[in-house]
């Protein structure tokens, strides 16, 4: 039968090969996102990955040769900017809450999450381990006779003139 402790770590270490599974399924999950807009006038269409790069971009109709520059280019940068909204979107929708205090999978999106404070929270020490140091169990030692330890340990330092180094042979 396993310790106090030893229960502790093993729940720990559950715990987080079940944390790294789900972060492979959301790394997966984010990567097969896409997003796509198609202009108003239906004259252009956009497609782009969960990143926001441009994947696909197609002109559907000839209206575009009629367009000034300034005006395609305006065009062509609003659709691609609908397209990465959809996308974020998506992946909001997908994902949900990252598990970050706070912080929602479009925070980190956009950039707007505090990697400090988030590692920080994310690196804390669970409670139950905390309240086992504070009272450490006493079934470590189940079967080990402490006087003789105490005994070899006062011999050692006898024979030796106190020298002896910790975990140095006899």
């Amino acid at each position: 039968m396993a310790s106090g402790f030893e229960s502790v770590i093993n729940e720990m270490m559950a715990e987080l090969a079940q944390q790294r599974e789900s972060m492979t399924r959301l790394q997966q999950s984010i990567a097969s996102v896409t997003g796509s807009a198609t202009a108003p006038k239906r004259q252009l269409s956009v497609e782009v990955d969960s990143q926001g790069a441009i994947t696909e971009l197609k002109f559907l109709n000839q209206a575009y040769r009629s367009m000034s520059g300034a005006e395609l280019a305006s065009l062509i940068v609003e659709t691609i900017r609908e397209a990465q909204r959809d996308a974020r979107t998506r992946v909001a929708e997908q994902v949900g809450s990252v598990g970050m205090a706070g912080a929602e999978i479009d925070d980190v999106l956009n950039g707007e999450i505090d990697w400090g404070t988030a590692f920080t929270d994310a690196m804390s020490v669970p409670k139950s381990f905390l309240d086992l140091l504070q009272r450490p169990p006493t079934d470590l030692l189940d079967g080990v006779d402490i006087e003789a330890v105490a005994r070899d340990l006062g011999e050692g330092d006898a024979a030796t003139g106190g020298n002896q180094q910790p975990g140095a042979n006899k």
